[in-house]
């Protein structure tokens, strides 16, 4: 990312104009509003039986004043893929979103999906790196969004952290999404901070092992963004001195001092990272985990400062200072509850569950403040934590999952609490809607137990598809162990399959008019393909060539998995890895999923009205939702 640290000329003209001018009128109220509420997979089994218990008495009203029915997803029901089908009305081959992941045909690296940041040129001088222009920031995401439709023919849209809407688009207001990066510049590195050398982090984290001094004490640093300017000295830092008791840390960082207490939460912690021509601003949050003799303490990846921001979080760019102001800081990291940390046991329980609820608390006041405004017809705001919270605590309701019997009553207690408190926003926003107003509930996907990873990488090797070097170490991800010379096809992603084509894949052997054949091959062993009970592992596979025509096909995958319920591909196959297991127990948090058979995972949808007739697919939202807004003021 390239930040900026001086105001530029346009910046500064307009600061100064607006001194001694008078205010703009405040504008026209909305006559009447569409309000849409996404709960990021909300599942129809569980909202039926938890609404029929009354257990969710707001769902279940507004079921009986409208409508309810299952919504189909999108194929593979992928947030960052059903979002894109909700947000333009078309499918993956025109959007081009297939996976949280998009493979590079001429390396077989990944790459993240969503967005894509493109460095400007740069003059060296003297060792330092000096910028020239911009650079450019692209959402990959491709067609219109429905909000963006409706602003620009006079309705005006307010959203809110709906994936995919990385950079922010022109609307009334806009606060990204899934998409937005830490200030590594990733999808969220938090740090971990221990005595422990057995302490280890596969992904997502970083562990820094701490030297004791007799007293308790501990001199450390943050380690922050590389140095924009002289990427060769490495990355930027700030120090960070620690004082541990049994109870207590006292933590001196970025100049501030305060004392923390065990297993809480600190407030937002404004970091700065200076580079000598300027400063990167971000902030953190830190919980003690352990106090002395064998502390651990637990950082936040580094959010922007929405106070600073020095990444382009809203629309308009200062709306999200504004909101700061108004509400206090906020997590703009675009998946913000950090399950990763928690997967790897360097976050507990009750301190994810604590972070969800901030999160949670963030976005209705994000959602209070522009319905407060009342000056938009369509208002759009997506809540994941009831996604979040099914993905690490499934094993606490599935009875047949590995972890279950050891699952803690927090564990279990909290898919319910998480739906409870989605009825409860939902109950609060009811309250605020006025007569001409219509609300659209609707979830992206629903869920299922994730109990047996399948390692599909290895399976491609067992049966003869994929070749891996002479004594490679196969659990390296990247396919960095494969020979391609001998393998017709790879697996990568969370549901996507490729064939080592010729004149696509940089190395591939794989003639075109062999393509189809191969296919047919591998649809057939994968039908094939059982558990050692004898339980089907795939349930279905769908050709890319069908699923996904369109100006975007090119990044598709060449056949899609829909795994069975309680089998998902593993986290290895995802990056490029081929462990020695076929199958194995999921052991870890994160034990529900819905990456598989689209069929077994529809959402939910609810409305205030009731429709003419049952909407077909999440696909079919946008110009449903585009059709109901009202019009804007003048017109």
């Amino acid at each position: 990312m390239g930040w900026r640290p001086a105001l530029t000329a346009a910046a500064l003209a307009a600061a100064l104009f607006g001194i001694g001018c008078s205010q703009p009128p405040p504008p026209a109220k909305a006559q009447g509003r569409v309000v849409v509420l996404g709960f990021d997979g909300m599942d129809p089994v569980l909202t039926e039986r938890w609404m029929a218990e009354g257990l969710l008495p707001e769902f279940a009203r507004l079921r009986e004043e409208g409508h309810y029915q299952h919504l189909p997803t999108s194929n593979p029901p992928q947030s960052p893929v059903a979002w894109s089908h909700f947000a333009t009305g078309l499918k993956s081959g025109h959007h081009g979103i297939f996976d949280f992941l998009r493979r590079d045909a001429a390396t077989y690296r990944p790459d993240f999906s969503i967005a894509k940041y493109t460095a400007p040129d740069d003059l060296n001088l003297f060792g330092w790196h000096l910028p020239i222009g911009e650079g450019t920031l692209e959402n990959l995401r491709r067609g219109e969004p429905f909000w963006l439709t409706a602003q620009q023919s006079g309705k005006r849209a307010s959203v809110f952290r709906v994936p995919v809407t990385y950079p922010p688009e022109p609307v009334q207001r806009m606060v990204s999404g899934m998409g937005v990066p830490d200030l590594l510049g990733t999808q969220g590195t938090y740090s971990y901070y221990t005595t422990s050398r057995v302490d280890q982090a596969e992904s997502g984290g970083r562990v820094v092992l701490m030297r004791m001094q007799n007293d308790g004490g501990v001199q450390t640093r943050l380690d922050g963004p590389q140095h924009p300017l002289k990427p060769a000295e490495g990355v930027l830092q700030s120090d960070l001195h620690l004082k541990f008791s049994a109870t207590q840390v006292e933590v001196t960082l970025a100049g501030r001092t305060e004392s923390l207490q065990l297993h809480q939460w600190s407030d937002w912690w404004p970091v700065s990272f200076d580079y000598g021509l300027g400063s990167i601003p971000g902030m953190v949050r830190l919980r003690m985990l352990a106090g002395f003799p064998r502390p651990k303490l637990y950082v936040s990846p580094i959010h922007a400062d929405p106070m600073e921001p020095v990444l382009p979080l809203s629309y308009p760019a200062d709306y999200a200072a504004e909101l700061a102001a108004r509400m206090g800081r906020y997590h703009t990291l675009g998946m913000p509850e950090e399950t990763w940390s928690m997967n790897q046991e360097h976050l507990d329980e009750q301190g994810f569950l604590d972070m969800v609820k901030t999160t949670l608390a963030e976005g209705e006041a994000m959602l209070q403040d522009a319905l407060d405004a009342d000056d938009s017809e369509l208002v759009v705001k997506v809540f994941v934590q009831t996604d979040r919270v099914s993905h690490m605590f499934w094993r606490g309701l599935d009875t047949t999952h590995p972890l279950h019997s050891e699952s803690s009553a927090l564990a279990r207690g909290a898919i319910p609490w998480i739906y409870q408190e989605a009825d409860r926003v939902l109950g609060q926003v009811r309250k605020q809607l006025k007569p001409n107003d219509e609300l659209v509930v609707l979830s992206d996907h629903g869920f299922a137990p994730f109990r047996r990873a399948a390692h599909l990488n290895r399976w491609l090797i067992e049966n003869g598809w994929l070749a891996l070097q002479p004594g490679a170490n196969e659990s390296q991800p990247l396919f960095a162990q494969v020979d391609w010379s001998r393998s017709r096809a790879y697996a990568l992603g969370l549901n996507g399959l490729f064939l080592n084509l010729q004149q696509r894949e940089a190395q591939g052997i794989v003639a075109v008019d062999q393509r189809d054949a191969l296919l047919s091959e591998l649809r057939s062993a994968l039908a094939e393909w059982r558990d050692t009970d004898g339980t089907a592992v795939v349930r279905r596979s769908f050709l890319g060539s069908e699923l996904y025509p369109g100006p975007e096909s090119a990044h598709a995958p060449d056949l899609v998995i829909g795994y069975s319920s309680g089998y998902r591909a593993s986290w290895q196959t995802s990056l490029g890895a081929a462990p020695a297991a076929l199958i194995e127990d999921n052991q870890q948090a994160w034990s529900g999923d819905h990456c598989i058979d689209p069929e077994l995972v529809p959402g939910v949808l609810f409305t205030s009205f009731k429709p003419e007739t049952e909407i077909e697919g999440i696909a079919a939202m946008a110009r449903f939702l585009l059709e109901r807004t009202p019009a804007g003021p003048g017109h």
